[in-house]
């Protein structure tokens, strides 16, 4: 038996790591394409940057990870008031991981899920947190995209395309694609609770397909335990909108999180030595939000390559670093403090954490659903 364990977590740490080369692979590339032509200039901004600015950035990589948690642990104990901080940062630190290696971030939830699992909290429970979690975010990113694209509205025409090599696409169908993906998570998080011919159509072809297959043993209890799940997921999902001082609480965290994580471009700009009359912070953050929307749905494990290439086109054609050489420096530091640095300390956590496995009875999985309705 712990052969096995240890088979499957050694499985898991070879994947993660094939992950991560692919994608240190592509952001290298992508410095190297910042670097070509400007490589003296760059270096010689970066190696006589403030030490002072960096701290402050590794600062605000510490405060992400805190507000994120906050929001995982306030949302989680709605359903066990047992539940302790340092795993809602396992929560939130093997979540990242994978929202950084995956293509679209899209093996985030399916560990986070597993990993709650290992913590005790069941899964219609788990996919219900994650569910609100994702809600709220995504309402708050919404309403911070609505904010950057109104205030920025002229800014954003100025800047007209994005140019990739000896191609161009539109800012603003990036951004668009980018708000739409945005309004569709939110969708589709209530298409999982409330549209029924979504569950027919998993109950039925799908699952009779996967039968065929011998994926499913007994289909009659997979459907059956599919009807107990998407009973509790929308009921938890019910009580937890009920809980609006929490809500808050995690809209909250979002904002902070957002708020600090998106100015660290003007904070890397003081850094090297910026000295544009058009950098402001809330410039940076507003900009950042455009960025966010013109990447989030680039099915490239996180967004390597392009995500340099529209933050470059972003902050240069914006004016908002004086010189190009100060924009690649900026973008290099960017870069390696807001990602590569915070996709080793997920990589370490995850591989270093090791879950004691609670033992949840039936009672206890049975208050687990009846707490949250108080």
């Amino acid at each position: 038996m712990n052969f096995s364990v240890n088979k499957d977590i050694k499985r898991q740490i070879i994947f993660n790591i094939i992950y991560i080369v692919i994608v240190l692979g592509l952001t290298a590339l992508a410095f190297y394409f910042t670097l070509r032509g400007k490589t003296s200039e760059v270096l010689k901004d970066l190696g006589s940057a403030n030490w002072g600015y960096i701290i402050a950035i590794l600062g605000v990589v510490l405060g992400c990870i805190l507000a994120r948690s906050i929001a995982v642990f306030s949302l989680t104990r709605i359903f066990d008031k047992d539940y302790r901080f340092h795993r809602a940062i396992a929560i939130d630190q093997i979540g990242s991981l994978y929202r950084m290696v995956t293509p679209a971030g899209l093996g985030s939830h399916v560990m986070e899920t597993f990993v709650y699992n290992k913590q005790g909290i069941r899964m219609s429970n788990a996919l219900s947190i994650l569910a609100m979690y994702t809600i709220v975010y995504q309402v708050v990113l919404i309403l911070y995209g609505l904010l950057s694209i109104i205030i920025k509205h002229q800014m954003i025409s100025d800047i007209g395309y994005i140019s990739f090599g000896r191609g161009a696409v539109s800012i603003w169908l990036l951004i668009g694609i980018g708000f739409g993906f945005n309004i569709l998570t939110i969708g589709f998080v209530f298409l999982l609770s409330y549209w029924e011919p979504f569950y027919k159509f998993i109950k039925g072809p799908i699952y009779s397909l996967a039968h065929k297959l011998h994926l499913i043993r007994d289909l009659e209890a997979s459907r059956t335990r599919l009807d107990a799940s998407k009973v509790n997921f929308r009921n938890n999902l019910k009580n937890l909108l009920k809980h609006v001082k929490t809500l808050l609480v995690v809209a909250l965290m979002f904002f902070i999180y957002i708020t600090i994580s998106y100015s660290v471009p003007y904070i890397c700009g003081l850094a090297v030595g910026n000295t544009s009359a058009t950098a402001n912070y809330w410039d940076s953050v507003l900009l950042s939000n455009v960025h966010q929307m013109a990447t989030c749905v680039i099915p490239i494990p996180g967004s390597a390559g392009v995500s340099e290439l529209v933050f470059y086109n972003l902050f240069y054609k914006s004016n908002f670093y004086s010189s190009e050489d100060i924009t690649r420096a900026s973008l290099l530091l960017w870069r390696t403090l807001m990602f590569v640095i915070p996709l080793f300390i997920a990589f370490i956590y995850t591989i270093i954490y090791r879950p004691r496995k609670k033992v949840v009875s039936y009672e206890n999985n049975q208050n687990q659903d009846t707490e949250v309705q108080g």
